[in-house]
This record gives structure tokens, C-alpha cells and sequence, in this order.
């Protein structure tokens, strides 16, 4: 009888066993907004005090297997001003949502949508503004939340994005050039740059009236990253896993790895091999040798180029800032947009700088020296463009 028992209970705890893995090899493909696919934002002056900003953002569910239902999508505003914000009795700012599909509903309700496999579904984004419109001049950004609902096998999830947008801005005269040897360094200020922007058109907008022949163009790293949304939020976008949460203590207060964020953030863009090298050996080297920078040398400039909370300007001072994407390209687009030589740096306040991408007629030496008193600033100069000019950084081309 005993034995008996025994049996039957190690069938069912292998019956159990063999369940629990089929279950563990499930699927679990996210259902997830995607606001960097959204649409270019359309502009729409109704009358004198009326503006809507409209855009349309798709929702993928990336399954292959299994539905997912969308419960809910709500939007809320919050307004950054250059100073004081606006009187709102003067002027008024609301976001307004309706989803493209067969129950949409004018009152602004969101019906629960079942999303197939692999199937998307837009929905419009409408921020309108009423009033005295003269008065959007002095928002600083108009950032929009967007919590939204899944429902699927596994859970019920409650999902946060934000979408920066600017209003039309005046962009005040530049600062001075500055004169360092044989070299002039002219820093170009632009509007606050949103994932909205091409590199290349500000380029020909702001910089390119402005150069002359043989000059170098250099983007700020952070800037083009956000041109590509290469920005998270913590918690939403990063879950710091064991080794995150570990490592980060043995990164100084003042690096971006130095919270759990960073790091894990620094881990998705090289891999966890690449990391742990950096950190052993930039460890050993730091201790035997007082040698610093072995960490990031190791593990590779991606990992550099993380901006952690506070490494940018507001509003994106709130979110981890990745290093670009496909710099190359971008710095080569921006030759064949303006024919203007090209590069991306990664400048900062304590006179060090790294060139992540450049055109082909560029000394990269000459303009990393160039860069180092940090002509682009580390605040809210709103200038990620500075024009080089000095025979010894870029050389005309002789076709040209």
C-alpha cells in the first residue's frame, strides 16, 4: 500500500514538474504602445485661440500565440514653463484620446479592445490649446502621460509612456563665439530637441546658414539620442536585475553606473560578459596601477554614453539617456543634407572628450582638443550644435 502511494505521489509530482515547464515555455511575448512609431504631429489652427496638436500612437501586440486585451488608455498634461507657467484663465492645454476602431467613442471613453496576435491598433492623440495662444511662447514643454492597461493570459499590467512636445518657440540669438588659438568655436542654439526631430534638418536650419567651408559640425551625443527616443524610464523601461543591483556599488557617486538603473542600462546595451570584464579589470587597475577609465575602455563607448537622472536638461533630466543609434549614419546624413563635414561628441565639464562618430575629412585628434572646454555646456544652454572652425580639424575637399 505504502509503496503504492509512494508511486502515485512521484507520478503526480513528475506529472506536476512536466506541467510547470510546459507552462515556463509559454510565450510571453509583451503587448506594448510604441510612441516612437507614432506619426509625425499634425498642426491644426482653428481660430485665433484655438491650436490642436494631433498625432496618431500604435499599440503591437507582439504575440504570436495569444490575444491581448487593451483595457484602458488615459492621458494627462503637465506643463514645464521657462518660468512662471502661463495664468491658466489666459490659456488652456488638455489631451484627449480616441482609439481607431469600431467602437470608438466621442466622449473621450476608452472601450476595452482585444488585440489578436500580431495585429496593432492607433489611436489618436490630441492636445489642444485655448486661449491667448502668444502665451505657449513661454511653456518651456508640454509633456504628455500616458498610462495605459494590458490584460492578458499572465496579468493585468498597468503601463506608463510620456511623449515631450514643443510648442512654437522663439529661439534667441546664440551665444558668443568662443576663440581658442586657430580655433573659433561657435555654439548654435537650437529649440528644445524632442524624438520629433531629424539631426540633419536642424543642421540646415540652425547651423548651416551659419558655416562656411571646411567646418565641422558636432552634435552633442545625448541630443541625437533623443532626436531616436533613446531614453527610458526606470522602473517602466529597466527592472535592475541581480547583477545591476551589485555592481553599481563599485561605480563612483559621480559615473552614470552608479545606480542599479545605470547599470542595468549599461548591461542590456554590451551584455553582462562585457560588463563583468570591464569591471574586473577596471578594478584591478584602479588598485594596482591608480589608472582610471579601464571600466568603460573593456566594456565598450556604449556603455560610456549612458546619461543616468539628472545628466540632461529638463525634461529629460528624469530619464536614463542612452548613447545613439547608427551614429555614423547620422553623421553621414548630415553631409549629404548640408555637405558639411560631421561629427558626434560626448564632451563634459571636466575637459575630456570622446568623438563616437565623424565624416571621412575629419582629424579626430585635433577635434577632440578642440571640444575640451565644453563649448556645447552641461545645462540648459540649449545649444547641441557647435560649428568647429580651424584649418587643422577638417580639410576642404579638393571635389568640392
Amino acid at each position: 500500500m505504502r509503496k503504492a502511494f509512494l508511486g502515485a505521489a512521484l507520478g503526480l509530482g513528475g506529472a506536476l514538474g512536466v506541467f510547470e515547464l510546459w507552462y515556463r515555455s509559454r510565450e510571453n511575448k509583451p503587448c506594448l504602445m510604441l510612441p516612437a512609431h507614432r506619426h509625425p504631429w499634425r498642426i491644426h489652427n482653428y481660430a485665433a485661440d484655438k491650436r490642436i496638436y494631433r498625432t496618431n500612437i500604435p499599440i503591437r501586440n507582439f504575440s504570436r500565440k495569444y490575444e491581448c486585451t487593451v483595457v484602458d488608455v488615459q492621458p494627462r498634461v503637465r506643463l514645464l514653463g521657462k518660468g512662471a507657467l502661463p495664468d491658466p484663465d489666459a490659456i488652456k492645454v488638455t489631451a484627449t484620446i480616441r482609439p481607431w476602431h469600431k467602437e470608438t467613442r466621442e466622449d473621450g471613453y476608452w472601450p476595452a479592445y482585444i488585440l489578436t496576435p500580431q495585429t496593432t491598433l492607433e489611436f489618436e492623440l490630441a492636445i489642444e490649446c485655448t486661449g491667448d495662444l502668444e502665451k505657449l511662447k513661454d511653456l518651456h514643454a508640454i509633456v504628455i502621460d500616458l498610462d495605459y492597461i494590458t490584460y492578458s493570459r499572465r496579468s493585468k499590467l498597468a503601463r506608463h509612456e510620456e511623449i515631450v512636445l514643443i510648442p512654437e518657440q522663439d529661439v534667441s540669438a546664440s551665444p558668443d563665439a568662443i576663440s581658442e588659438g586657430d580655433v573659433t568655436l561657435i555654439p548654435v542654439k537650437t529649440h528644445i530637441l524632442t524624438d520629433a526631430d531629424n539631426m540633419a534638418e536642424v543642421i540646415a536650419k540652425y547651423a548651416a546658414p551659419l558655416a562656411q567651408s571646411g567646418d565641422v559640425v558636432v552634435m552633442a551625443e545625448s541630443v541625437v539620442a533623443i532626436t531616436q527616443r533613446r531614453y527610458l524610464i526606470p522602473d517602466e523601461h529597466i527592472r535592475p536585475g541581480f547583477w545591476a543591483s551589485r555592481l553599481c556599488f563599485l561605480v563612483p557617486n559621480v559615473g552614470s553606473l552608479s545606480s542599479a538603473y545605470g547599470m542595468q542600462s549599461a548591461i542590456n546595451e554590451v551584455g553582462l560578459p562585457k560588463m563583468l570584464a570591464g569591471v574586473a579589470v577596471g578594478g584591478f587597475m584602479k588598485v594596482a596601477f591608480r589608472k582610471h577609465g579601464w571600466l568603460y575602455r573593456i566594456a565598450g563607448m556604449p556603455s560610456e554614453l549612458i546619461d543616468d537622472l539628472t545628466g540632461t536638461m529638463p525634461p529629460y533630466d528624469k530619464y536614463i539617456v542612452l548613447g545613439p543609434a547608427h551614429a555614423q549614419s547620422v553623421v553621414n546624413e548630415v553631409k549629404a543634407r548640408t555637405g558639411l563635414e560631421a561629427a558626434i561628441a560626448d564632451v563634459n565639464n571636466i575637459r575630456r572628450a570622446a568623438i563616437v562618430a565623424a565624416t571621412k575629412n575629419i582629424d579626430i585628434k585635433q577635434l577632440m582638443s578642440s571640444l575640451l572646454s565644453n563649448p556645447h555646456g552641461n545645462s540648459a544652454e540649449q545649444t547641441p550644435i557647435v560649428i568647429v572652425r580651424s584649418a587643422k580639424v577638417a580639410k576642404v575637399e579638393s571635389a568640392t
